[in-house]
């Protein structure tokens, strides 16, 4: 060895290079492969980089179509969640609606059903009554039981805004 030798270290060595099957190439193939290597790292050198964005202003034509596409995709955005808001609340009141209208139609058929009773029912008494005629008294004074008014109660202010009526007082009944 000589004294230049021993000061630079050994080059790495690459591993050989490796067919599409993981198998390795031939030794001919090696220096084809290396050589394209070598002609790819001479490429690089006279590829020229493009400068950097930041380097040079941007028109204020594209600024503006920049900033116009901005708002219009959070525009598209809130559009589109508010359009599946009123579409889930639709929804959800029309299925309200069919709930209500099922109760009121229930309760229609009851009321019907109740109508239907009381006229039976009303029918089956008078049957009764004209079977037994007996059963029942006419309405005479002498039977009649006649109550006294109740006397009557001094008239109360009534105040003149919400704001002043009695808020302690627990409501009271005022009868028939």
């Amino acid at each position: 060895m000589t004294a230049s030798r021993a000061r630079s270290p050994e080059p790495q060595r690459s591993p050989q290079p490796l067919d599409r099957k993981n198998k390795r190439l031939p030794a001919s193939r090696k220096l084809s492969a290396n050589n394209s290597v070598a002609n790819k790292s001479a490429a690089n050198k006279n590829v020229k980089r493009l400068p950097r964005t930041d380097s040079f202003p941007l028109p204020i034509w594209v600024r503006v179509l920049l900033s116009t596409q901005k708002v219009s995709i959070a525009m598209t955005v809130l559009l589109t969640i508010s359009v599946f808001a009123i579409y889930g609340w639709t929804v959800y009141a029309q299925e309200q609606w069919n709930q209500q209208y099922k109760k009121l139609e229930q309760l229609k058929r009851q009321e019907r059903q109740l109508t239907t009773a009381e006229g039976s029912f009303d029918n089956d008494m008078l049957r009764s009554i004209q079977k037994k005629p007996g059963d029942l008294v006419r309405e005479s004074p002498e039977k009649s039981i006649f109550l006294q008014a109740a006397p009557l109660r001094p008239k109360r202010d009534v105040p003149a805004t919400v704001s002043e009526l009695p808020k302690n007082k627990p409501n009271e009944s005022l009868g028939y």
